[in-house]
């Protein structure tokens, strides 16, 4: 088994009991370790309180309490500077394009590419070390 160098972790933000199935899949197949947060003000109050330890949040768009932007709001406001990915089963390209401009790092649609996500992960874990 490889260990993985980061020791910093995903905060993986989702309501949808299958997405999380199988995204929780893909990370331990590729052996990141995570914190599943079923609601996005837990994933908010989480992230205050543990600001250092991620160095992705992967959410929902459409989520109770805070939608993905809104999360993305709060993080900006707390100065957390932690990329934000989001995903939908369903976006516009116009809402798609609202996303990116207010800060998310990247989006994907539903279902999600096992191999671009684990691109992503990569290079933003080479970006943090």
């Amino acid at each position: 088994m490889v260990e993985n160098p980061n020791p910093k972790q995903i905060l993986l933000v989702d309501d949808d009991e299958l997405n999380l199935k199988i995204l929780t899949k893909y990370l331990d197949e590729a052996q990141y370790a995570y914190v599943v947060c079923k609601d996005s003000q837990l994933a908010w109050d989480y992230l205050k309180g543990h600001p250092d330890r991620f160095f992705v949040v992967l959410s929902d768009r459409i989520m109770p309490h805070l939608h993905g932007l809104q999360l993305l709001t709060k993080m900006q406001m707390g100065k957390l500077n932690i990329p934000l990915i989001l995903f939908s089963g369903e976006a516009s390209k116009e809402e798609i394009c609202e996303a990116l401009v207010q800060g998310v790092h990247d989006f994907f649609y539903k279902p999600i590419s096992k191999e671009l996500l684990l691109a992503l992960l990569k290079k933003l874990e080479k970006q943090i070390t």
